[in-house]
């Protein structure tokens, strides 16, 4: 599952290096990529109904691979008791979320400042989302308001998850602190923390050869 801005396409490099070994199936959240026309806004209980449809779809238990915000859905997911995640590993999942930490992440978010400041970013989103790129920013600011409001992510949900779940988290990630992802991971009664060394919060700017072994690794072991 891809992260807040992202689409089923940031996870090609990904599925390339592990569908040798695994049945792949990439889930497109609504609202983003070719799913970018629909006006629904982003929601937790959306994107985890999502989720389990797919995973009802597939018809058996699945091991969970949730980058960023697909990560924050999947141990949601879990938490409520989802039977058929087997295990989960996220990647530079963002933990701790308040009003301060909401506003501050809204401010990067602003369609006109990126197309003015950033024009590489905006032609990516652009590429990604089409014309409806501006509206997901959008969307995505306010389901950060409402995850500041909220602040889901909760020691009794997080052991409520019985399942392996492996967290992790890239050494230069500027957006998720070790601190948070180490807390969350001591309430995860089968938790792991992995450091991804020479990587950065953007998927694109990890090492993914470490990433794709922890993967395999992880899995085999469940």
């Amino acid at each position: 599952m891809h992260g807040a801005l992202g689409a089923a396409d940031q996870m090609d490099a990904l599925k390339e290096k592990l569908v040798k070994n695994f049945r792949i199936h990439i889930l497109e959240f609504e609202g983003h990529g070719s799913l970018s026309k629909s006006n629904e806004p982003f929601s937790t209980p959306c994107f985890i109904e999502q989720l389990e449809g797919l995973i009802a779809d597939i018809g058996e238990p699945a091991h969970i691979f949730g980058y960023s915000m697909g990560g924050f859905i999947a141990l949601l997911a879990s938490s409520k008791g989802n039977n058929q995640i087997r295990s989960i590993t996220t990647l530079g999942t963002k933990m701790k979320w308040s009003s301060e930490i909401a506003e501050q992440e809204v401010k990067h978010l602003n369609p006109e400042k990126i197309a003015e400041k950033v024009p590489a970013f905006a032609q990516a989103l652009e590429k990604r989302h089409g014309s409806e790129w501006e509206g997901v920013l959008h969307r995505t600011a306010d389901f950060m308001k409402t995850l500041g409001e909220e602040a889901p992510i909760t020691e009794e949900r997080m052991s409520q998850i019985n399942i392996p779940v492996q967290l992790c988290l890239a050494d230069q990630d500027q957006m998720v602190s070790k601190t948070e992802t180490e807390e969350v991971q001591s309430w995860l009664p089968n938790g792991t923390l992995k450091n991804l060394t020479d990587s950065k919060h953007p998927i694109e700017q990890v090492d993914l050869n470490t990433l794709v072994s922890n993967i395999k690794a992880f899995i085999k072991s469940t």
